[in-house]
């Protein structure tokens, strides 16, 4: 049985609480996911229902775990294995399903998040993005927009 509740609480996890840059900015992930759904639906001829669902509930999981940082991520593996299945277990009960998506679903998942991400730190620390990892990640999602046939000179970023 679903619980309305648990959903609604779910959402209130904050992004970027370990980045010393960004964790002034109080981002959620109910606005993330949604973000990252919008970003779907504006480039992406025509997404299929798995994708939009997963798009919107895609760190719900994180409820039960926290956000844990892409370097700490990185930096251990098998960590970030076991939060990974913790979050996919925490986010099929919150929801009673897991999305069935396409591969090629689940890379526009992928670009659509890593793409917020990138917005996010852009637009609220601009002075931070010729450093760390964010050159890096963008070339990941130029490239990303390229396999995914997404013209990112036409969106402005």
């Amino acid at each position: 049985m679903t619980n309305l509740n648990s959903i609604f609480r779910a959402g209130f996890v904050r992004r970027w609480h370990s980045n010393p840059d960004l964790c002034h900015t109080v981002d959620r992930i109910d606005g993330h996911s949604a973000r990252v759904a919008r970003i779907i639906l504006a480039l992406h001829p025509s997404p299929s229902v798995a994708l939009i669902r997963a798009a919107l509930t895609h760190d719900d999981g994180e409820s039960v775990t926290g956000d844990m940082s892409a370097v700490c991520k990185d930096q251990n593996p098998e960590l970030a294995a076991m939060m990974s299945v913790a979050e996919e277990e925490a986010r099929c009960a919150l929801w009673g399903w897991q999305p069935h998506m396409s591969g090629r679903d689940r890379n526009w998942l992928k670009f659509a998040d890593r793409l917020d991400a990138y917005m996010w730190a852009a637009h609220h620390a601009p002075h931070i993005m010729d450093r760390d990892d964010w050159p890096e990640l963008l070339a990941w999602i130029n490239e990303t927009a390229d396999v995914l046939g997404v013209d990112m000179k036409e969106i402005g970023t």
